[in-house]
């Protein structure tokens, strides 16, 4: 289980603090802005962090997931992480038996 990544982490440059999002590399805050609430969403971890998108509303962390994996087209595999190892998933799925 990763732990949130604070404000005045060198690496966070969005002056919140970022949540994690269990079982994968997202972190998340939850933002108003004079537009509304937003959600903002980095890939990465506690030294590396990426900007990945500005949702507009407020993004459930249940959901947050599928929409940057179906809307901001991430690949799975770069999300995901194993919860045994607790690194990206890179191995490819099995394939199906040939006929």
């Amino acid at each position: 289980m990763a732990l949130p990544i604070h404000a005045t982490n060198a690496w966070n440059p969005t002056g919140h603090d970022l949540q994690p999002l269990d079982g994968t590399r997202l972190f998340y805050a939850h933002l108003d802005r004079l537009n509304g609430p937003r959600t903002a969403v980095f890939l990465g971890d506690q030294k590396h962090l990426t900007f990945v998108a500005d949702l507009e509303g407020t993004v459930e962390p249940h959901e947050l997931r599928a929409v940057i994996v179906e809307r901001v087209g991430i690949y799975p595999h770069l999300v995901d992480v194993s919860a045994r190892t607790e690194v990206p998933i890179v191995e490819n799925p099995p394939r199906p038996p040939r006929r």
